[in-house]
């Protein structure tokens, strides 16, 4: 299995982890731009690979390594876990949406053939038909779009989140 490494030099702890007495302690632990920083990272990685996240800082701010560590590891298991409700609430939606569009389908199945009988053949006829069936298949398609399509980012996030929970993170000093 290959290692991808993902470099962070940081000059004060400030830049990787969100103030204790923050409104997103305990949830969200990195900040928004270290977040960023290490997601962009990741994302250029393989798929198949492992991550490791090295993280250079200044040799006072040593002493906290696990604390980093283990922020690291809670905030992407957050994000994961946000991401997982997401891919559910998605996917709920998506298979509501379509019984409920199967219904729909059913009542204009049965109008067209209301309309087929009541009407004479000819261009009025043709025409409300034709406009129940478009109907019918502009029903079915945001449904089918959010269960074949639109749940496909979040399982790549999961995935990602994933990864970076499970990364290997080490804590060195110099080169800044």
């Amino acid at each position: 299995m290959r290692v991808s490494e993902i470099i962070l030099e940081l000059s004060d702890i400030d830049q990787l982890l969100i103030a204790p007495n923050s409104l997103f302690y305990r949830k969200r632990m990195l900040t928004p731009d270290a977040e960023e920083v290490i997601i962009e990272e990741a994302t250029m990685a393989s798929s198949n690979d492992h991550i490791h996240l090295k993280i250079h800082m200044r040799k006072d701010e040593i002493s906290r390594k696990d604390e980093i560590s283990n922020a690291i590891h809670q905030h992407f298991t957050y994000r994961r876990k946000k991401s997982e409700r997401q891919l559910q609430k998605v996917l709920q939606l998506g298979w509501q949406s379509l019984l409920i569009s199967i219904v729909f389908l059913g009542i204009l199945i049965s109008l067209t053939l209301v309309v087929i009988k009541l009407l004479p053949e000819g261009g009025l006829s043709l025409t409300f038909r034709e406009i129940l069936i478009i109907l019918g298949w502009v029903a079915l398609w945001r449904p089918a779009d959010r269960l074949l399509y639109e749940w496909r980012p979040f399982k790549r996030e999961i995935n990602l989140f994933r990864k970076l929970e499970q990364c290997k993170v080490e804590i060195v000093t110099g080169r800044i």
